[in-house]
């Protein structure tokens, strides 16, 4: 009998646009590069942090690769409600997963990401210090390390009342950034000829990805128009 696949956890930070194609593409790229999703991540709402159950780190590349509706992947060794609960997280999280990227002869950067609220350089400092616990003996490299490791606070989707503190707060691993910079890219603005039913370039990534579309792949249009699409 085969051995089941043990998934890692993993935290997407989602962009904050078509939020009703988010997850549609999230699931058709899974599906493309050989992961899926599991029943109980059927339903993220509005939020931009979204936690997954991938296979390996291979397949959340290559989701990375495609995506224009995900920002960012970490591998997520951490997560709470408050300091506290995240603090105990981390302390559970298996030190012989933490080991390869903490060792001697590596270099590190912590960085904090907030969503619906703007820190000080104190807090922020504050912040990066409070995980002194973790077992780092690699030196800090602010320009080019080879890893870097994440704070992530999510304060809520009403920027007329941020609370105090967060509603969660994560830590991981940086995995790799997703491709919102083709959107620019591909700009209609860029373009030599706009139609009067050009389509939004982000849109055009979008539908590809729905449609599971890979290299080589035959794709008819059959309402070509401008051909934003192809």
């Amino acid at each position: 009998m085969a051995t089941p696949c043990t998934l890692n956890r993993y935290l997407l930070l989602m962009a904050q646009e078509h939020l009703e194609f988010r997850l549609p593409e999230i699931k058709s790229l899974l599906s493309l590069f050989g992961g899926q999703f599991a029943s109980t991540q059927e339903t993220y709402g509005k939020s931009p942090f979204w936690i997954l159950s991938i296979p390996s780190e291979d397949i959340a590349r290559n989701l990375m690769k495609r995506t224009v509706c995900a920002k960012s992947i970490f591998e997520l060794w951490g997560h709470g409600q408050s300091p506290e609960e995240l603090y105990s997280s981390l302390k559970n999280y298996p030190v012989e997963k933490m080991v390869p990227f903490l060792h001697s002869n590596s270099t590190y950067k912590i960085k904090i990401h907030t969503f619906n609220k703007t820190l000080t350089q104190e807090e922020k400092i504050k912040r990066i210090d409070a995980l002194e616990f973790l077992p780092f003996e690699g030196k800090v490299n602010l320009k080019k390390p080879q890893h870097v490791f994440s704070v992530l606070e999510d304060y809520g989707l009403d920027p007329n009342c941020i609370p105090e503190n967060p509603h969660n707060i994560y830590f991981g691993r940086w995995i790799a950034d997703g491709q919102r910079e083709l959107i620019e890219s591909y700009s209609v603005k860029k373009r030599h000829f706009i139609g009067n039913t050009s389509m939004d370039a982000g849109l055009s990534f979008i539908m590809a990805n729905h449609g599971k579309v890979k290299e080589n792949d035959i794709v008819f249009d059959p309402f070509v128009g401008t051909a934003v699409y192809l």
